[in-house]
């Protein structure tokens, strides 16, 4: 907070409505209508609060000199305020409390009782599993029918519905908290996926953030459960779709132990512990234990808050768990996947398969190797332009 002197009004000023959470050193300001937030210092909070409540500035410096012992800066105090946009112009264009559609939804799917259904889903799918070893999802459950072209239509457009479950139940879990959570449609490389801005959830305590954390994980597990449970019962052409579909989502699932990304767990841990940047951190202490492995120069670590020093001693350990998990994933699914697709397809054709299952196999073959050739193209791209000095 600024100390200097300055020529303050009488007038009380006129706020939009602001949510305060205190964390310590540090409270948590923002807008909620804007999903704007800001952290400031404890005094500097209070000060706020206490224009927030009706003093005006004159009264509010008295205060905080006798409270603290110095003198603030109101002129700028006031700016910084103004360019946040805490500050109504107009009386008449304050912005109260925002109104959230579907909080009661939000609160009904994810209350108490909620828990009933998906814990016997769950029980059921480990009841199926323990009788039933091969309906745990499996590679060969991806090609259900010949046609190489139905299997990869199935993976590919049967996924979106499940992405859009995770991504809403993320969201829904956020409307329950009264949080302006937000759902869109948006693409990582070339691929369309689905997204929830969730910025308003600074603005909660810290345990009640965890629901909307996880509530994407929990939907697909559910998804899972279902599915399995659906194949178990119907069996047929029905159990073949069912379990292609599950075997997408445990993939998914999967993906979030990739410890190297910014993955619901990752946000989890950091939410858990209060860290500022425990990838960046983790990252660089992993990096630096693997040059002194190898007898090479090792820089000086990045700068980084104490929370994220002590929680990347054991959490960078987890990035190579998160490496073995994608191998895992890799050496489960994908390759022998493209095995079983290449030997198909060469197969059909080396012993004159029917003109239209040769063409299904060729078809398919094209949007494999393409898929892996752009993806390719493109990382070759990223790369030389991360090498160019312009």
């Amino acid at each position: 907070m600024s100390t200097t002197d300055s020529t303050v009004t009488a007038q009380p000023v006129v706020f939009h409505h602001l949510t305060f959470l205190d964390e310590g050193d540090e409270v948590t300001v923002g807008r909620p209508d804007i999903d704007d937030y800001v952290h400031l210092p404890s005094d500097g909070a209070a000060l706020l609060r206490r224009l927030v409540d009706g003093d005006t500035p004159d009264q509010a410096a008295r205060w905080y000199h006798s409270t603290y012992g110095e003198t603030v800066d109101m002129t700028d105090f006031l700016d910084t305020l103004n360019e946040l946009g805490f500050i109504a112009d107009d009386p008449a264009e304050v912005v109260a409390a925002p109104t959230v559609r579907w909080q009661r939804l939000g609160a009904a799917v994810f209350s108490r009782w909620s828990l009933i259904p998906f814990t016997v889903a769950v029980v059921a799918m480990i009841v199926i599993l323990t009788q039933r070893p091969d309906l745990i999802p499996h590679y060969s459950h991806a090609f259900y029918t010949p046609s190489l072209i139905v299997v990869m239509l199935t993976l590919f457009l049967g996924q979106f519905p499940f992405l859009f479950l995770h991504e809403f139940a993320h969201a829904l879990a956020g409307r329950r908290l009264g949080l302006k959570s937000r759902l869109r449609v948006s693409r990582r490389f070339y691929f369309i996926v689905f997204e929830t801005s969730m910025d308003g959830l600074v603005s909660v305590p810290r345990t009640k953030r965890y629901l909307p954390i996880l509530a994407g994980m929990m939907s697909d597990l559910l998804a899972t459960a279902v599915l399995i449970c659906l194949a178990a019962w119907a069996g047929g052409l029905v159990a073949g779709v069912a379990m292609a579909l599950a075997l997408g989502t445990v993939m998914r699932m999967l993906w979030q132990c990739y410890f190297f990304l910014r993955t619901d767990l990752y946000y989890l841990v950091v939410t858990v512990l209060g860290c500022k940047n425990l990838h960046a951190t983790s990252r660089d202490l992993l990096q630096r234990r693997i040059r002194r492995l190898f007898g090479r120069t090792v820089p000086e670590p990045l700068p980084a808050a104490e929370v994220d020093r002590k929680a990347a001693r054991w959490y960078s350990w987890l990035l190579l768990l998160g490496y073995a998990a994608m191998i895992f994933s890799v050496g489960y699914v994908v390759v022998p996947s493209l095995v079983f697709v290449t030997v198909e397809v060469v197969t059909r054709i080396s012993q004159s398969a029917p003109v239209p299952m040769v063409i299904d196999s060729l078809v398919v073959a094209v949007l494999v190797i393409g898929q892996f050739v752009v993806a390719g193209l493109l990382g070759i791209r990223e790369r030389r332009l991360n090498r160019s000095p312009n």
